[in-house]
């Protein structure tokens, strides 16, 4: 079949932009008022999903990526997830300024421009809004939705006529309102309710799926001789190590562990304190979502890989390993996939397709894969049958995953990965069984990923380091790797300064586990700072307390404990 390989930039609590962008820029020159700065010209748009540079000009692709929500039912809206073009050019500004685009149209396609003040956080099934401005030409009109950061649900406006497939719009942002031109004549106006308040713009762009549209030209400028607008090109730069950071400790005293931690693209790529943590602390990374299949495989035969692409790109400049994430799940899928009427056969060659070409993508720069994500139910150790996967194939599914994968890249080691598996009980049973039989099938598995998500606090009593060990004998004994890879100890309970000792003893302790084991090859934890948590209520503002930071990335009793750990082999 053929492939569109769409290629660029992305999609946790809203970023506040106060002091933005970890990772330094190419360019960032003030033009005077009166001097319209052009967006497109020397500027980067090639990392950017679903966007093609052809001359001064962008192509923009529908491509339809949107994030299930969890419970999947067919009644339920899918949240749309358009491409950001975070990895490319973006706006600093200070006061009034407007931005100009001209595009072209597609027939029949609609057409959608978006300007982020603060960007969204992505949790998994949840997409919540930061401030938002988008634009969308569809059937000759400019429908406009403005989001507060406070919801997910826009002030709209419905603007001209008539208005043809090649039309220059312009936005002016100033006096507290949005005020709205088409070809030179106003059209309308909103509220703004301070969308680009902490003076950042960055630009995302969506068209219906099979419809595309062309912008010929972007700028932006001053709307008075106060106010000021900079171009900005976002560059991944190498992050400056020390000698007492979790991962340099590990790598001088426990050289056959990596440390490491779930990522998200958003806050790698603009989030100064994030990005600073990140390449100082870890070796490893594992994208919490990039590479799901929803996120990466939006459409039959198009693949989304630039918030992926920009994940592995950091990571090689800063001397890190990929843990990939995940090939074949039963969550995370897109809606074409799961309530289109495949035949078993095209949903064989579907997986297939999947996993060469996301591994082919990344052979040779991703160390190890979770191929397998989460095989089994809760708690009777029975497999999951809901998957698409299962239902066409039965758990041979899971043989030809490991197999397709192993021959997209013989290099990179694969693993089966599973929560509540940690202590000897059906689910781990059924886990071992598996296993043992791949391998006397001569099936290339070479680990398992013990998550480690557990609980303190009312009444929880998380497995203890004793049981795990016990535990871990028997696959190890079988010749695999062993990893903990999405360790979080959530407390369930009003934070004490008890639990958060307990927290921190309890995170030490796994982590004493895996350095006294020399099978183990990772000890990665699922984030590492409570304000990009999984953890966290669905909610706007709210957060959890499970992770090694906090909110203001400052280091818990959980981060000195592991410190301790490492400095103590």
């Amino acid at each position: 079949m053929k492939k569109t390989l769409v290629t660029g930039a992305i999609g946790l609590s809203l970023l506040s932009f106060t002091a933005i962008i970890p990772l330094q820029f190419s360019t960032q020159v003030a033009y005077a008022a009166s001097a319209p700065i052009d967006l497109i010209q020397g500027h980067d748009w090639s990392h950017f999903s679903g966007a093609t540079v052809s001359g001064n000009t962008v192509v923009i692709q529908g491509i339809g990526r949107a994030i299930v929500p969890e419970s999947d039912n067919d009644d339920q809206t899918t949240i749309k997830n358009p491409p950001i073009n975070l990895r490319g050019t973006y706006l600093k500004v200070s006061g009034d300024f407007s931005v100009t685009t001209a595009i072209q149209v597609a027939a029949n396609t609609s057409a959608s421009f978006m300007m982020y003040g603060t960007l969204p956080l992505i949790q998994d099934e949840w997409r919540q809004e930061g401030k938002t401005l988008t634009l969308t030409i569809n059937k000759g009109k400019l429908y406009v939705e403005v989001l507060d950061g406070n919801s997910n649900k826009p002030t709209k406006g419905t603007f001209g006529s008539n208005l043809s497939r090649l039309v220059t719009l312009k936005t002016v942002s100033a006096n507290n309102k949005f005020t709205f031109y088409a070809n030179g004549n106003k059209i309308g106006e909103l509220s703004n309710p301070g969308v680009f308040i902490d003076g950042h713009v960055f630009f995302g762009a969506d068209a219906s799926v099979g419809g595309s549209y062309t912008i010929n030209s972007l700028s932006a400028q001053a709307e008075s001789a106060s106010a000021s607008v900079n171009a900005v090109d976002n560059q991944i730069l190498a992050i400056p190590q020390t000698n007492h950071s979790l991962r340099s400790l590990a790598e001088k005293h426990v050289n056959h562990l990596r440390i490491g931690t779930a990522v998200a693209s958003i806050p790698l790529l603009t989030d100064p304190s994030y990005t600073q943590i990140l390449g100082r602390e870890f070796n490893t990374v594992t994208p919490e979502n990039d590479m799901k299949f929803q996120f990466i495989h939006p459409q039959p035969n198009q693949y989304a890989f630039a918030e992926a692409d920009a994940l592995v790109e950091f990571a090689q400049k800063n001397n890190m390993a990929v843990h990939g994430h995940e090939l074949a799940w039963n969550e995370a899928l897109p809606r074409w996939l799961t309530e289109t009427k495949y035949t078993s056969a095209q949903i064989k060659d579907i997986l297939i397709d999947h996993i060469n070409t996301v591994v082919g993508h990344y052979k040779g720069k991703i160390k190890d894969w979770d191929v397998i994500n989460e095989p089994f139910n809760d708690s009777s150790g029975s497999f999951r049958t809901t998957s698409p996967w299962y239902k066409a194939l039965g758990t041979d599914y899971i043989e030809l995953s490991l197999q397709t994968a192993h021959a997209a890249d013989p290099n990179a080691r694969l693993y089966i990965n599973e929560y509540g598996v940690e202590e000897k009980n059906s689910k781990s049973d059924a886990l071992y069984k598996l296993a043992k039989g791949l391998l006397a099938k001569g099936v290339p598995l070479h680990g398992i990923g013990f998550q480690l998500h557990e609980d303190i606090g009312k009444g929880y009593t998380p497995v203890t380091d004793a049981v795990f060990k016990s535990n871990l004998k028997r696959f190890t004994d079988l010749g695999l790797e062993v990893r903990i890879s999405e360790m979080d100890v959530n407390i369930q309970d009003k934070v004490t300064n008890a639990l958060s000792t307990q927290q921190a003893n309890y995170y030490a302790s796994m982590l004493q586990v895996a350095a006294d084991n020399p099978t183990f090859t990772t000890f990665s934890v699922w984030g590492f700072t409570d304000r990009y948590s999984s953890l966290s209520p669905w909610e706007y503002f709210k957060y959890a307390d499970g992770l090694i930071y906090d909110t203001k990335f400052k280091p818990k009793k959980a981060y000195q404990s592991l410190l301790d750990v490492l400095a103590n082999k």
